[in-house]
């Protein structure tokens, strides 16, 4: 005869996820759990928004008969006369126009026939094609710091996916604590790469305490005979190690009359129990899927 228990049901028909705090719907096995911080890093080279300048002489419109801007979403950025070595904030533009207040800083400070241009994108990561032989560092893209990444002292940092493509060959390079740790990828020009399992490359393999602080340094190597034009990143989860939870209690103020109360940490609601008024906080405990 078989024997028959109770078990515990949590959920109607599905998972239970209430011990989650983030999960990846589009990577699968991408989960932040507590204490965990997600970070990227990465850089994009592009010759997009360069061109020549088509027009007569002036010193203050660039005009490209080629160009397909969106009018007016140049403002505010600067454009640079590669020929001339000026460069201007733009004021406006049109859909092959872009018009500064002035150019400084070059031979003649003018647009000439020919003279070639290029818009930078304000996303720090977004950089000019990467010359042969040329190395350039990942970009935080939190911070629009150049790597290396200084993993703080009571945490690992570990990369766990990364991907991109160039139009030429490249060499991807990962340094910790200036020490070279292995080759982050080998890319052959025109192909696109993509890593999307869990990479053993962590701080956590020389310090798994988080003892001292470490340094993260990812460097990518043109190594084609041309302009390299592309992308890449890499996902970095940061955790701290070493480090209590948080108690499973917490302490609730009245904001009328200041009375500290003990309470569960989900309780978002106080009735003071020596004044009666009612004081509402927030919990971090129940954050949950966001997609």
């Amino acid at each position: 005869m078989a024997k028959t228990f109770a078990v515990e049901t949590r959920g109607i028909g599905k998972p239970d996820y209430s011990k989650e705090v983030s999960a990846g719907k589009e990577r699968a096995g991408l989960t932040l759990a507590y204490k965990q911080t997600l970070k990227i890093f990465g850089v994009v080279f592009t010759s997009i928004y360069t061109g020549a300048h088509t027009a007569a002489i002036s010193a203050t419109v660039m005009t490209d008969a080629t160009a397909h801007f969106i009018a007016n979403a140049l403002v505010g950025l600067p454009i640079f006369n590669v020929t001339d070595g000026s460069s201007g904030i733009i004021i406006a533009n049109t859909d092959t126009t872009v018009t500064v207040g002035a150019l400084t800083g070059g031979a003649t400070d003018q647009w000439n026939p020919g003279d070639i241009y290029t818009i930078p994108s304000p996303f720090a990561w977004v950089q000019t094609p990467l010359a042969p032989g040329a190395t350039a560092h990942y970009v935080d893209n939190v911070t629009g710091l150049d790597l290396p990444f200084t993993v703080p002292q009571g945490y690992t940092g570990s990369l766990i996916a990364g991907g991109g493509g160039f139009t030429e060959d490249a060499m991807v390079w990962v340094y910790f604590d200036d020490y070279l740790v292995m080759s982050g990828f080998v890319m052959i020009g025109g192909q696109t790469y993509y890593e999307n399992r869990v990479v053993g490359i962590s701080t956590a393999t020389i310090d798994p305490i988080g003892a001292s602080s470490h340094t993260i340094d990812i460097q990518v190597t043109n190594r084609g005979a041309g302009n390299l034009e592309g992308g890449i990143s890499w996902s970095c989860i940061l955790e701290g190690v070493g480090t209590p939870p948080l108690p499973p209690t917490k302490v609730i103020k009245c904001k009328w009359c200041g009375h500290e109360e003990p309470a569960p940490w989900e309780q978002t609601k106080l009735i003071c129990p020596k004044c009666g008024g009612l004081t509402l906080v927030s919990t971090t405990k129940n954050f949950r899927k966001t997609a």
